[in-house]
């Protein structure tokens, strides 16, 4: 086997193609031939010095992937080489470029990981990055999690989705109405047949002169996810909070410099992936990649954002670029590393 990687050598430093070595799964780790992976913002973020975090240079990134399971360490009894998975990379949370996704061979962790079956590598890289909705909906906004039957439970509480047309906001609204809230869903009105497609129950253009009013007329709401918003947003978002005698919303990006929040209002930003990773949180982690996400992919219930394969791994800094210049909108942008179109 052989390896080749995308390398970064430093914020504010071009990537290049190189050569890597092929790691050995060590305890409760596989080793992954990467098929697919997921583009995401806050790679583009991280090389621009946006998210501040110290990695040791030279490194590999990318988080969201699929592929075939080539071997598995010690400790591994649910999964076996010849497995299609999809999974999360940790390379970054752990400084350690062995775990990185842009690379045809990747080390994952068994806990963050699910078998796919016959769903696309291209979805299942995609959808892999739901576990953000499900740590936020069903641990930090305390919604009641999704039951698993056909029919849920119908409960009376709205749920609030500013960014729809994310990938985050669109798989939050499935994982909500899943679970029996009503949704309300925000985004720009030229995504108002995506919002069709997603069956959320109201939904709001962003822009509208009225959004504001719109929305408290549509309230109360028990949860409020910020999956992709501005500071003129969270501003906004404030509004309505305050209309309804205050609370909290989760966002994505951190209440922005500058936007002051009503009083009995605030903005909260988490980093998701770390709990899973902790102990303590071992029976939700289980029940998202082990139980639901299996689940999920065998049946299809969750829908992943229109994909774009833009090829192999030289195509990664094309893909931040679009993302960085905002010139990407309800679709997901797919890196296929084994691809044969890379310079050599």
């Amino acid at each position: 086997m052989e390896n080749k990687a995308l390398w970064v050598d430093g914020v504010g430093k071009e990537s290049r193609l190189g050569p890597a070595a092929v790691p050995e799964p060590g305890e409760g780790q596989l080793l992954i031939q990467v098929k697919a992976v997921a583009t995401q913002p806050g790679e583009w973020k991280l090389l621009a010095g946006i998210i501040p975090l110290k990695l040791t240079y030279p490194t590999i990134i990318g988080t969201a992937l699929s592929g075939v399971v080539e071997k598995v360490g010690t400790g591994v009894s649910r999964f076996a080489p010849g497995d299609r998975i999809a999974a999360i990379a940790t390379g970054v949370l752990r400084d350690d470029h062995r775990f990185g996704a842009y690379q045809r061979f990747s080390l994952v962790p068994q806990e963050l990981t699910s078998k796919i079956g016959n769903t696309p590598f291209e979805d299942g890289a995609a959808l892999s990055t739901a576990y953000t909705s499900m740590r936020a909906l069903f641990h930090y906004l305390d919604l009641e999690r999704p039951s698993g039957k056909s029919h849920s439970i119908k409960r009376k509480e709205k749920v609030l989705i500013w960014g729809l047309s994310s990938s985050i906001g669109a798989t939050s609204a499935q994982l909500a109405q899943e679970a029996g809230y009503t949704v309300v869903g925000v985004a720009s009105a030229r995504h108002a047949e995506l919002a069709k497609t997603l069956a959320v129950s109201h939904f709001v253009d962003r822009f509208s002169a009225t959004v504001v009013q719109d929305l408290e007329a549509l309230g109360p709401f028990k949860a409020v996810y910020a999956a992709a918003d501005s500071a003129e947003d969270q501003v906004k978002i404030g509004r309505i909070l305050a209309a309804q005698g205050g609370g909290r919303f989760l966002t994505t990006m951190g209440v922005r410099a500058g936007v002051q929040l009503p009083e009995g209002v605030t903005g909260v930003f988490i980093q998701y992936l770390l709990d899973f990773l902790d102990p303590k949180y071992k029976e939700f982690t289980e029940w998202v990649w082990w139980d639901y996400f299996e689940a999920a992919f065998s049946d299809g219930r969750l829908k992943t954002l229109p994909l774009e394969v833009l090829g192999g791994l030289s195509k990664v800094p094309e893909a931040w670029n679009l993302l960085r210049d905002g010139k990407i909108s309800a679709k997901r942008l797919i890196i296929t590393p084994g691809r044969l179109n890379d310079a050599q």
